[in-house]
């Protein structure tokens, strides 16, 4: 039985598609872990030695945005103040 091939041993276009798979998905959705995954393979591609030179810049450039995007998630989920608890009625909760 044949292994699977290692993410190594994927073409950038393939990384790239699926790059842009879990993008939609982070716009579409929020999701953090799809933002995540999808850095992940653009990292891949910007570091791809054998990859097209446009390809490696433009995938960086995603990288870093992504980065940026999350870092400032983060200082904003930190920042957030927790509001008060209602009743059934509406009523800030004592």
């Amino acid at each position: 039985m044949d292994n699977p091939p290692l993410l190594d041993s994927q073409s950038p276009a393939r990384m790239v598609a699926g790059a842009l798979a879990h993008l939609a998905r982070h716009m579409e959705t929020g999701c953090p872990r799809a933002a995540y995954l999808a850095a992940m393979l653009l990292e891949e591609v910007a570091n791809d030695g054998e990859a097209d030179g446009h390809l490696r810049v433009h995938a960086r450039e995603l990288v870093e945005i992504l980065e940026r995007d999350e870092e400032r998630e983060a200082r904003e989920e930190s920042v957030r103040v927790p509001r008060p608890a209602l009743t059934a009625a509406g009523r800030p909760a004592h």
